[in-house]
Parts: structure tokens; sequence; C-alpha cells
């Protein structure tokens, strides 16, 4: 029988480690968040449910923000009153002449669908983009529509208000 070969020492894993999460130092222990630079005094140190909690406050105040500024953007445009007023056949589709009216304080435009009159629910329609609406006046425009065929048939317009 010949002698065993002797086994090698049994290494102990290394414990897990990750970079320091304020200067970036590598080697901080995974319990704690910060080196021994940037928390000389070994204070306690933020648990995860905290850093969470921050950022969390700091994406809704974010979300807040964007809340105020659309609202103060969008405030004083439209409501918009629109109507067809003619439409012809045309190579493709109808040329129709729409006018809308800006009832509200800032200049804007807005999406008008453009449906059968008597707005048949399912029936087909097609969405228009006006051009600029001054406040409190009027517009009239032409545009192609394709999707209500080529005879031409009595339309409504119905506009979006933001």
């Amino acid at each position: 029988m010949s002698p065993a070969a002797p086994l090698a020492p049994v290494r102990e894993a290394p414990d897990p480690t990750h970079n320091c999460i304020r200067c970036g130092r590598p080697g901080v222990p995974a319990a704690d968040g910060l080196c021994e630079l940037c928390n000389p005094l070994e204070l306690s140190q933020p648990s995860a449910t905290q850093v969470h909690g921050i950022a969390a406050l700091g994406i809704l105040a974010f979300v807040v923000v964007l809340a105020v500024l659309g609202r103060a953007a969008l405030s004083g445009t439209g409501p918009f009153v629109g109507s067809v007023v003619n439409a012809v056949p045309a190579e493709g589709g109808l040329t129709i002449s729409v006018l809308v009216e800006n009832q509200g304080t800032k200049a804007a435009a807005t999406t008008c669908r453009i449906v059968q009159a008597g707005n048949p629910i399912g029936g087909p329609g097609e969405l228009v983009q006006t051009p600029l609406i001054p406040a409190k006046s009027s517009l009239q425009f032409d545009a192609l529509v394709v999707k209500l065929g080529s005879i031409a048939i009595p339309l409504d317009a119905d506009c979006q208000s933001p």
C-alpha cells in the first residue's frame, strides 16, 4: 500500500466585497457601504431600505414637477370646435375643408378626427393635424383623407382638447 498523497490545505473563500459607494475604492466588505477613508469614525451606514426610499422619493418628486410643468404648458389651450365645411372627391380620397375654432387663451394646434356625419359607432375615421390656430380665433384649412372613400359624403370633425 502506497502512502496517500498529501492534501492541499483547505482555503476559505474570500469574503465578498464591492466598491465604496462614495469614492469607488475597491475592497469594501459586503455588509458596509463606505470604505475606511469615507467613514473614518465607523458611523452606522445607511440601510438599503433608506437608500431605496430616498431614490423613490426623488422619482416621485420628479413626476410631480413634470405634472405641474405639463399642466402649466397646456393651460389656456382649447377647447377646439371643428366642422367640415366642404368635401370634394380627389385622387385617392377626399379633399376636405375643415374650420376649427380655438376658444382658449393660447395659440395651439390640435388633432381632429374626421368621421361620417352622425358618427356611426365603429365606422371609419381619419385623424387630421391642424396648423397653429391663434387664441380666440378660427382657421380654415384643407386636408386629404383617404380612409373615407372618394365619394363626397357629409362629414363631422371631432377636435381634441388637451
